[in-house]
């Protein structure tokens, strides 16, 4: 596997779709980690995940704080943010991590077949959990928008 081309993949999937599907401006940040976006003091986050298999195999994350979870679904829908549910705030964030793993392994090997999972939501220390980097290799990506920062991160499985 090559860490820097998944990376490169996984920030320019998340840049385009943000940008794109959801009108929401992003750049990416060296500095901060999902950690940070994780625990950032005050802010409820809504995280997803899903498993995937192929050339890699692994799991793929995403951590939203709910004041921007709820800007992209409003985006998304072409509503007033007032009126999103949390629903469709769920349903937005399943989305939004279907449609960055999706990009992403397809800019990263577009010749070879990667099977997604069903998005669900998680519990937000499911993210932090897990084996840890001596038996899996991550890579995470964090984004700073107009309203708050978002993170992703993809761990794959030694067997890969």
């Amino acid at each position: 596997m090559k860490r820097e081309t998944l990376k490169k993949a996984m920030r320019d999937s998340i840049s385009e779709i943000l940008e794109t599907m959801f009108f929401m401006p992003s750049e990416y940040s060296e500095e901060k980690d999902i950690s940070g976006v994780i625990n950032a003091p005050d802010i409820a986050v809504v995280s997803a995940r899903l498993t995937y298999t192929g050339r890699l195999t692994g799991t793929f994350f995403v951590v939203v704080p709910v004041p921007l979870a709820e800007e992209l679904t409003g985006n998304l829908l072409g509503v007033n943010t007032g009126v999103v549910e949390q629903e469709e705030i769920g349903a937005t964030v399943k989305e939004l991590l279907n449609m960055v793993a999706g990009k992403t392994f397809s800019l990263y090997d577009s010749k070879s077949v990667f099977e997604l999972g069903v998005p669900e939501l998680i519990e937000v220390e499911t993210v932090l959990s897990g084996k840890s980097d001596e038996h899996r290799k991550q890579v995470v990506a964090v984004f700073d928008t107009i309203k708050n920062p978002l993170g992703f991160k993809i761990t794959i499985d030694d067997a890969s």
